[in-house]
Formats: C-alpha cells, sequence, structure tokens
C-alpha cells in the first residue's frame, strides 16, 4: 500500500496520486489521522460505498464491544439486563401517562 503524506496530496492534488488507474487502496497520512483512499470505477462506485458504510458499522461496533468491556458491562447477567429492559419500559410508559 503506497502512503502519501496529506499535506502532500493537500499541495499536489490529483497529481500524488500518480498516474493512470491502480487499484491499490493508498493511505494518506496526517498528524493525528490517516485515510485510505481507493480509486473506484464510476459503475462500482454504489458497490464500494455500501461496503465502506458496512465496514464503518463494524468498526462503531467493535469500539461499542471495547467500551463495554472496559466498563465491565461484558459481565452483565441476562437477568440483569432484562430488569433494566423492565425498568426503562415501566418508566417510559409512566411519562406517557403523566404526559
Amino acid at each position: 500500500m503506497k502512503t502519501i503524506p496529506l499535506r502532500e496530496f493537500q499541495r499536489e492534488g490529483v497529481k500524488a496520486l500518480g498516474p493512470g488507474f491502480s487499484a491499490e487502496p493508498l493511505l494518506l497520512t496526517g498528524r493525528n489521522r490517516e485515510f485510505v483512499l481507493l480509486q473506484v470505477p464510476p459503475d462500482d462506485r454504489n458497490a464500494v460505498l455500501d461496503l465502506a458504510e458496512g465496514l464503518a458499522a463494524v468498526m462503531a461496533l467493535r469500539k461499542d464491544q471495547e467500551r463495554a468491556v472496559e466498563a465491565g458491562l461484558d459481565q452483565t447477567s441476562m437477568a440483569d439486563v432484562e430488569a433494566e429492559i423492565r425498568a426503562a419500559r415501566k418508566s417510559s410508559g409512566q411519562r406517557k401517562r403523566i404526559a
């Protein structure tokens, strides 16, 4: 995978990517962030966007799972989960009656 500094990409634009079509992803690197750049033929645009959205969802789920483990929530029993759901539903029902 070719790596391009983000500043070079900002300065050079498409010239920084090199000539012609390449199916190889490019890694744009900045100070605190990195981006993957993938050249996509117009006919494949929707399929690639669907894959990217799916990947973003998986990455978000993994991050949520990591936070749950850090908070110890992965040790919560099903009985506790069900009790919390019942309490939330009961609270929601009471708010509807008040309104």
